[in-house]
């Protein structure tokens, strides 16, 4: 029975519907859930639920959740069922229906709404689900033979990140046939080979894993289930690969009329692209912006996949953006959302394919060089050096080598290729402050054991401690006045470098001595705090009681420029878009760094806005809350988190109110008054997909603006006007001197003119023709073809070599009238006399023109272009 995408969709979920379930849209592929990049599975937006820290909107729910998965983007293309972005259809029972329910309804709806034969059905049980097979083989009636047991990889799932719900499945399968290849029918899909095909997984929640892998039951039992819309499509449609269905036809149609090429003679291409701009679609509409960070970094390699698949195909310019549009129509009455994503989709894949297109131009060139020259040796492994050198001085993706080197039949030590890397990236880190390395882990383990620092300067900028080490040269010593090392005390007001914010600086003193403090680090995890810096005086040594004295105003400075991070991240939101993320950050004194992911440059006008919305909320002086809360909580409260950043169950939540609301550890104005001002110096481009602004506030932006002042009224006085009267002043200076400029330059030309003249008249003549040279003072090359036109104006053969330095590089203008040059080839000539100068040259029959790099022969170069002209007329 023959259903498309659409009607399996809506069979699927009115299906459920009747059983009880409360139909839900599909969530972002952009999780809040800070430990995944994608969402990868329809049970993802109901984590929360599952783990019973929030009440679900029902017990039963069905969806079609947007999926995006990566770890198998290799395969994508080689094989029938391998997809970057996908639909999984799910059924979820929280706390309600579990193991039976689920079995029995996923067979009718199998069997009598999709009118599968039950004949051609096998299932999967994980090896210890006793529960499963009883009702498999009792209540459904599945012969035994039918139902195989698994182990743990095949038949145990999740969690979907590090942590999580998880549980034994049980996976249904469809036998493609006879036609299908396998090694064993008779072990179903246990057996190698492509007949038996997975298509509805049933994960029965019991358990939750934590960060060590250790399961423990959940409070309530749950189901999961997926089914794969492209797999079903598939088996519904009678098609022997998903790519042949529905969901991808048009798409494939699409290619072929870009390209010229046929489907059927590039599967592999045809299906990356189909595969891979559906991805690209989704995603950018969802808030992902091509980077070289995190999720960002995934969307780029996926879309240099296309662009290399797109050359297989003979396309050597932009193209896949053009096939957004036939994704959008074509799921768009499903998935809305594309159509206001559809222009921002366009305009960033096609900017990465520019981008890829022009790294590619020079580095698969080398690439390819190098795997001929592996097949013409016999080599089949690459040396990981020359792996390293296209990633690191070619820019091509590892990936994109890989892939290469895979189609090739050629592959490289990748653990080498790693260590390489890591050399790499260790002889790239930063140094500390005074060119001393920062202590090692390992170091601080060995000098002061297993030990933790409280960090108290949330609330107070002074406090009295115990100094628990002090460190000089890697060994714990006593530091005496001059001497540079670290100071550990129980605990401290110092914050210590982290998220973007810069260490706070200060003092500590003691009875007998007083160290500066010049930068503060963690170690160990981050639960020791180490304090860098100079003995200024005295003695310092262990056990002593010290007092910790933070510097103020550098602090507060500091609190401004953080605070307004986050009133920018939240006003360049509102006037960029939700795609808008925040990429990195560094705050110091009253000054700030912010990258953030954006396709192109900020007009004035939005820059202006934005800082507008950021002194508005300045103004308004509204209190800063800080509170701690549960992870979970703060993201079901909307606070933003950071991807990447690793946060414990417990968070801090940094919130202006009706503005911002984020997870940050920094610290914080207490009103956004304290800002004081704001101000954008600077917005460029950090990185391809990634802005950055820097910007001032509180102290520095008002002298930033003294300085402005000042400077307008040092050019007033200068142009004897006001103030007001600067710019008129200016651009009436402007036009004045653009006039002069044309006056000079005509006056330049009719010098030039006359010299040209003057040469031609007292000139050479040989058989009727002219035969000039002459090297002339420094000056444009232009002045040397505005003396040959004046030539030209005596309407008589000539011959006309002359020399110039420009930027002190020697320049050989070499023309001819028409009649002598039918006889004579210039551009022979002339790259002969300008082997004299180190150069070559070339032009038009009449004119060209030579440069060089030997200044002191372009004498000599000239009168062997003249000689050069006067041998071959004959006239030598």
């Amino acid at each position: 029975m023959y259903m498309s995408g659409d009607e399996i969709r809506s069979v699927y979920l009115s299906f459920f519907e009747e059983k009880g379930h409360l139909r839900l849209p599909s969530s972002s592929l952009l999780p809040d859930d800070p430990t995944l990049m994608f969402t990868s599975a329809g049970m993802v937006q109901f984590k929360p639920y599952f783990l019973g820290q929030a009440q679900p909107p029902a017990k039963r729910i069905t969806t079609v959740q947007k999926c995006l998965r990566t770890g198998d983007l290799e395969n994508v293309g080689h094989t029938s069922r391998h997809h970057t972005f996908f639909e999984m259809l799910g059924n979820f029972s929280i706390g309600d229906y579990f193991k039976k329910e689920a079995i029995l309804w996923a067979w009718e709806l199998v069997t009598q709404r999709f009118k599968l034969p039950p004949e051609r059905l096998w299932v999967t049980i994980y090896q210890d689900d006793d529960e499963s097979f009883d009702i498999w083989h009792n209540l459904v009636g599945l012969p035994e033979n039918r139902i195989v047991r698994m182990g743990k990889e095949e038949n145990f799932w999740g969690p979907p990140g590090p942590t999580g719900p998880c549980g034994p499945c049980s996976e249904i399968h469809y036998d493609m046939g006879e036609e299908w290849p396998c090694d064993d029918p008779s072990k179903g899909p246990a057996a190698e080979g492509e007949r038996f095909r997975e298509f509805w997984n049933l994960v029965f929640t019991q358990y939750y894993q934590d960060e060590n892998g250790n399961l423990s039951d959940l409070p309530r039992k749950n189901i999961d289930t997926g089914m794969g819309l492209e797999r079903m499509a598939a088996i519904m449609q009678g098609k022997p690969t998903n790519f042949e269905t529905d969901l991808f036809q048009p798409i494939i149609e699409a290619i072929g009329q870009l390209t010229g090429k046929k489907y059927e003679e590039n599967l592999v291409a045809f299906r990356v692209i189909a595969d891979h701009i559906r991805a690209l679609t989704f995603a950018i509409t969802d808030g992902a912006v091509p980077s070289n960070e995190g999720r960002g970094y995934v969307i780029r390699r996926i879309a240099r996949r296309s662009v290399r698949y797109g050359l297989q195909l003979g396309k050597e310019e932009p193209f896949l953006y053009n096939i957004v549009p036939v994704v959008v129509e074509h799921y768009k009455n499903w998935y809305p959302e594309l159509i206001g994503g559809q222009d921002l989709s366009m305009k960033l894949i096609k900017q990465e394919e520019e981008a890829f297109l022009r790294t590619l131009s020079s580095s698969q060139r080398y690439l390819d060089e190098l795997v001929q020259q592996m097949k013409k040796q016999g080599i089949k492994e690459v040396p990981a050096e020359e792996v390293f050198r296209l990633y690191d001085t070619y820019g091509l993706p590892l990936d994109i080598i890989d892939d290469v080197l895979q189609e090739n039949n050629l592959s490289t030590d990748k653990e080498k290729l790693n260590q390489i890397i890591e050399q790499y990236k260790e002889q790239s880190r930063a140094s500390w402050k005074g060119g001393e390395a920062v202590l090692t882990d390992t170091i601080f383990t060995r000098l002061v054991g297993n030990i933790k620092t409280e960090f108290t300067g949330y609330d107070q900028l002074e406090d009295s401690s115990t100094i628990i080490a002090t460190v000089k040269d890697n060994s714990r010593t006593e530091l005496h006045e001059g001497d540079e090392g670290a100071i550990i005390v129980e605990h401290t007001p110092f914050y210590a470098e982290s998220g973007g914010q810069e260490a706070d600086h200060g003092i500590i003193t003691t009875e007998t001595g007083t160290f500066r403090v010049d930068d503060v680090q963690k170690v160990l995890g981050g639960n020791v705090i180490v304090h860098y810096g100079q003995v200024t005086s005295g003695v310092i040594k262990e056990g002593q009681q010290a007092f910790l004295q933070v510097d103020i105003e550098r602090r507060k400075a500091m609190q401004r420029a953080h605070t307004a991070t986050h009133l920018l991240h939240a006003a360049l939101r509102r006037v960029l878009g939700d795609h808008v993320r925040q990429g990195g950050s560094k705050v110091g004194p009253d000054w700030f760094r912010f990258d953030f992911s954006h396709f192109e440059s900020m007009s004035p006008a939005q820059i202006q806005e934005v800082e507008r919305l950021v002194n508005e909320q300045v103004l308004e002086n509204k209190e800063v809350n800080i509170f701690f809360t549960s992870l979970d909580e703060a993201k079901k409260m909307g606070a933003m988190a950071l991807f990447g950043e690793k946060y414990g169950e417990t968070v801090r939540v940094v919130e202006v109110p009706d503005w911002s609301m984020e997870l940050c550890g920094g610290t914080h104005a207490k009103r956004t008054g304290d800002i004081g001002l704001f101000h954008i110096i600077s917005e460029s481009a950090s990185s391809q997909g990634i802005r950055r602004i820097e910007a001032i506030t509180g102290k520095k932006a008002l002298e930033h603006l003294w300085n402005l002042e000042k400077l307008v009224k040092d050019v007033a006085e200068e142009l004897d006007t006001s103030k007001d009267m600067v710019v008129q002043k200016l651009q009436k200076l402007n036009q004045d001197l653009k006039e002069k400029d044309k006056e000079i330059k005509h006056l330049i030309e009719r010098v030039h003119t006359a010299e040209g003249k003057e040469l031609f008249t007292k000139a050479e003549e040989i058989n009727g023709i002219k035969f000039i040279n002459a090297v002339f003072p420094p000056r444009d090359p232009s002045a040397l073809i505005i003396a040959v036109d004046a030539m030209r104006s005596f309407n008589k053969p000539f011959v006309a070599a002359l020399g110039t330095l420009n930027n002190e590089k020697p320049v050989l203008v070499l023309a001819a009238s028409p009649d002598v040059a039918e006889k004579v080839n210039l551009r022979e000539v002339v790259n002969m006399a300008a082997s004299y100068i180190g150069g070559k040259g070339g032009g038009r029959p009449t004119l060209v023109q030579a440069g060089g790099t030997d200044a002191s022969r372009l004498s000599v170069a000239v009168q062997q272009a003249i000689y050069e002209c006067k041998r071959r007329l004959g006239l030598a």
